[in-house]
């Protein structure tokens, strides 16, 4: 009886992965020049995550070519989503342009040649997606990883990445379009704050020279109490533990501030 029912459910789960893929069919709300927007929305809030955490304010250097240049240099678990998703739109979307009818399972089962071929044709079986599925996980898992994150926030974004997968997969893409960049914004927070709080940790010492400024290194690597803290396409930000403040030096040497911190 046992063996029976073990026989039925394998059954059952072979039936369901053979069946055809079916992809949610919505109007995307979200169009490309839309994205445009978004993306460097989303470098922006890596940068001020990490200020925030460093207690500086950044709005007074904010330019728009820093945050498109951030989403390369630490966000890449984010285009390497993006890349996998468009090359799923890619093998879905033909679907959707075809829509043809689900094929029959008697026709998917028929011992003509002709009738079964025809039936398969063209068609991603819930098995591809499911793989497809767990190796963009898998990936995610692996990219997270290398940042050394948290094992309670590593598991946090794998569930709700998966989640979010399962979502725009098998049940409403518009709905999974929106959570996948909450997704994002969540990682870049996360990021943000990890950076900052490693950076402050491992007190990076290098020399930094602006002839505009002084022939003389503004920081040097043998100082004990000023490290660099961070730079973008404008202005190095070094910070003085001692003295508990914040160095703005612009690259042309032309403008200095200096900002205390609690």
């Amino acid at each position: 009886m046992g063996r029976e029912n073990l026989k039925m459910r394998i059954g059952k789960i072979a039936a369901y992965l053979e069946k055809s893929y079916q992809p949610p069919e919505e109007k995307p709300f979200v169009k490309v020049a839309e994205l445009v927007v978004i993306l460097p929305a989303l470098g922006f809030f890596y940068i001020w995550e990490f200020f925030n955490r460093c207690q500086m304010p950044y709005f007074l250097y904010f330019e728009v070519k820093d945050a498109l240049a951030v989403l390369y240099e630490n966000l890449m678990p984010i285009i390497y989503i993006a890349t996998l998703l468009s090359l799923m739109l890619a093998l879905i979307t033909p679907l959707i342009l075809k829509k043809k009818p689900r094929p029959l399972d008697n026709e998917v089962n028929s011992q003509d040649p002709a009738v079964r071929e025809s039936a398969l044709e063209g068609r991603i079986s819930m098995f591809t997606m499911i793989v497809t599925f767990l190796t963009v996980l898998a990936g995610l898992y692996v990219l997270l990883s290398a940042y050394n994150f948290e094992w309670k926030i590593l598991t946090i974004l794998l569930l709700f990445g998966g989640a979010v997968g399962y979502i725009y997969l098998f049940e409403s893409r518009n709905l999974g379009f929106g959570l996948i960049i909450l997704l994002a914004f969540l990682y870049a927070e996360v990021k943000g704050n990890a950076d900052a709080r490693q950076r402050m940790l491992n007190k990076p010492k290098i020399e930094i020279t602006l002839k505009g400024y002084s022939d003389k290194p503004v920081l040097d690597e043998g100082e004990d109490c000023r490290y660099f803290l961070y730079k973008t396409s404008n202005y190095y930000f070094i910070k003085d533990s001692c003295k508990r403040r914040i160095e703005v030096y612009s690259t042309s040497g032309q403008e200095v501030n200096r900002f205390n911190i609690d």
